[in-house]
């Protein structure tokens, strides 16, 4: 079975590489040093321009948790207008009460105006507790896909949970492992979850 490679970059340049080693997809980002921030508008253009990427966008105002404030959630929509008017083909996000649950509200509203592009919910997931109650929320959103470790570490380190959320979504929505997923070790998380996408950084390769 194929497995489709999502591989996260930090820039244009990134993102040439990675389709020239094989990417089905990527996520762009800016700031990869601090887990990935929303890239300009620049870079977002330049890489939609890539004949045939599909292209993910990460809406991230900063760095740290993932509890916004109200002018951080108006950049997050400001964000994904901007996408939208490129040829982009998805956003990522991820907003989590203080409580550390999904802030239901807020991604309605990001998932609303983002449609029709498919939204992926980050590994801000990773910091939630009840994950299965989590992905009955998501569904309920309309969010497509979600991008998880499967708890702390890396994917490798929760192979039985990304199992039990793969099957637990059952299709309602993608669940995407990623956290040090590679090439070399592709196919051992692939087996081991059920997983039909991965994430990773080198996930094709060096870039």
């Amino acid at each position: 079975m194929k497995i489709l490679r999502e591989v996260c970059v930090g820039s244009y340049q990134e993102a040439k590489r990675a389709v020239e080693l094989g990417a089905d997809r990527i996520e762009l980002c800016d700031r990869l040093d601090v887990g990935g921030t929303t890239p300009t508008k620049e870079t977002i253009t330049l890489t939609c321009n890539i004949p045939n990427l599909d292209v993910r966008v990460i809406i991230r105002p900063r760095s740290g948790d993932f509890c916004y404030s109200d002018a951080e959630f108006t950049l997050m929509k400001e964000s994904i207008e901007t996408v939208k008017q490129s040829s982009a083909s998805g956003v990522v996000l991820g907003i989590l009460t203080e409580e550390g649950l999904v802030d239901i509200a807020r991604t309605k509203v990001l998932v609303r105006l983002a449609h029709p592009l498919p939204v992926t919910f980050h590994m801000a997931f990773d910091e939630i507790t009840d994950k299965k109650a989590a992905i009955d929320q998501l569904c309920e959103i309309g969010v497509a896909l979600v991008l998880t470790k499967g708890g702390s570490g890396a994917a490798l380190d929760n192979l039985p949970v990304l199992k039990e959320l793969v099957t637990y979504a059952g299709g309602r929505l993608v669940i995407l492992p990623g956290g040090s997923v590679t090439a070399e070790n592709l196919a051992v998380v692939a087996e081991a979850t059920g997983a039909v996408q991965m994430h990773g950084r080198k996930i094709v390769g060096e870039l």
